[in-house]
């Protein structure tokens, strides 16, 4: 098993991009991990860049003035090249957004709070705010994450969920013996075309981490494991 996959219709159209989501070889929570995994020609890793992830919807704004810095929020964005952008998770979605036509790009950590608060949506604006991207061009990925076959929730989340999305056609849960199981895929995924992103440009991996434990960091199937996948992206 390689240390990372790739996303094949990205390597193909956005020759301006290097996006990479790590496996279960290597700790993307590590630094020293990813120094030894990538080389400063795929990544200038001197320049890597998260947050302090605390399930919010807070979106940093990556520039001169703050490369490398630690900062509380749960998406990234940045129009400046040779600075990686890192989102950890394990379980939690992960969502890339490129807008190839003004070379920006953006990292949003959508676990349920996230999702429930719309992280997506903040991130585009904030991206069309800063840089003119057009939702129309922008391309996202939806990237390793728990899925609904799997991602058991309570009743009153569910109802919660139900109740912020009462405008939106559609069933975001399923109930199998009497249990609960909350669709974050889906969600992301219609929120992303609420923002007008076009549904040909949302490429939703459709991997979950708890059925692929052997390839991606499950927080549940891992036993709260502090270890994560990285879902980094840089403009070259």
């Amino acid at each position: 098993m390689n240390n990372y996959i790739t996303v094949d219709r990205i390597e193909k159209e956005l020759d301006f991009v290097n996006l990479v989501i790590t496996t279960t070889n290597i700790d993307a929570k590590n630094e020293d991990d990813l120094f030894k995994t990538f080389t400063q020609d795929e990544f200038k890793l001197i320049n890597l860049t998260r947050n302090s992830q605390i399930h919010s919807s807070i979106v940093n704004k990556i520039d001169e003035n703050n490369i490398g810095q630690k900062i509380d929020g749960d998406a990234l964005i940045t129009n400046v090249p040779k600075v990686p952008l890192l989102i950890l998770t394990a379980d939690c979605v992960p969502v890339v957004i490129v807008d190839p036509v003004n070379k920006a790009i953006g990292l949003a950590h959508a676990g349920w709070r996230g999702t429930y608060d719309n992280i997506s949506e903040k991130t585009i604006k904030e991206m069309s705010k800063n840089y003119n991207s057009n939702p129309k061009d922008l391309i996202c990925v939806i990237g390793p994450s728990i899925g609904p076959c799997c991602y058991e929730v309570s009743k009153d989340l569910v109802e919660k969920f139900n109740t912020n999305l009462a405008n939106y056609a559609g069933k975001f849960d399923i109930i199998k013996d009497d249990k609960y199981y909350l669709d974050l895929w889906k969600i992301n995924e219609l929120m992303l075309r609420d923002c007008k992103v076009k549904e040909e440009n949302i490429i939703n991996l459709q991997i979950c981490t708890n059925c692929n434990h052997d390839k991606f960091y499950s927080y549940r199937k891992h036993n709260k494991t502090p270890k994560r996948i990285g879902t980094m992206i840089q403009i070259r």
